[in-house]
């Protein structure tokens, strides 16, 4: 059994140790990284942009009712919000910056602590796997029924609706990435590591 189990680690062993596998996934990690926090950030001007300009429109209209507004801007606007708030929220876990308690796990001794962080963590990878499944069915779903968008008529609703499957999947491969992260690290200095990240990250910029 226990050679079994030697045999089982080693291509873990080998992957944590070469330097061209580690390198890829900080790569990937930076990419992932990127495409999330641009997206959130160019989303969210984007919907506060549009959204001012539909009030401008709206208010000059009230004097020459002729202009009218612009019909597509609340869907737009609301769509634009919708990719910021889960691309952000995606991000949030590779910063670490999502709410979370330490102060009970401190009490417990080093080696429960690390399985306390690690089940949750796992349990969090799990819910986040489910509903990037759930969010491309529905997307296929939407995508199979023909439904359009109200004011876009001829664009297809699910294509304002990939941000769900996208960045879910992102956020369980960086849920996954600090499963990976927490089972090499020592018992006692997991609760200690997932402070200072957290503290580094609010602090310090990318």
């Amino acid at each position: 059994m226990v050679k079994f189990l030697l045999i089982l680690q080693s291509p873990f062993l080998w992957a944590h140790k070469s330097k061209a596998v580690n390198h890829f996934f900080q790569v990937l990690d930076k990419i992932i990284a990127s495409i999330n926090k641009n997206v959130a950030v160019i989303g969210l001007a984007l919907g506060v942009i549009i959204t001012a300009a539909n009030v401008s429109v709206r208010y000059i209209a009230t004097f020459y009712p002729d202009i009218g507004s612009l019909t597509w801007a609340e869907e737009v606007s609301r769509y634009c919000f919708l990719w910021s708030a889960f691309f952000g929220a995606a991000y949030g876990f590779r910063k670490g910056v999502h709410i979370s308690v330490t102060t009970l796990i401190e009490m417990f001794p080093p080696a429960f602590a690390k399985a306390c962080v690690l089940f949750a963590h796992i349990l969090n990878s799990i819910f986040l796997g489910y509903m990037f499944y759930a969010s491309v069915e529905v997307c296929i779903l939407n995508r199979e029924m023909g439904y359009m968008s109200e004011a876009l008529h001829s664009v297809p609703l699910y294509f304002f609706l990939l941000c769900l499957p996208i960045s879910f999947l992102g956020a369980t491969y960086r849920s996954i990435e600090k499963i990976y992260e927490i089972s090499w690290t020592d018992s006692k200095y997991v609760v200690k590591n997932a402070e200072a990240e957290m503290i580094h990250d609010m602090v310090v910029k990318d």
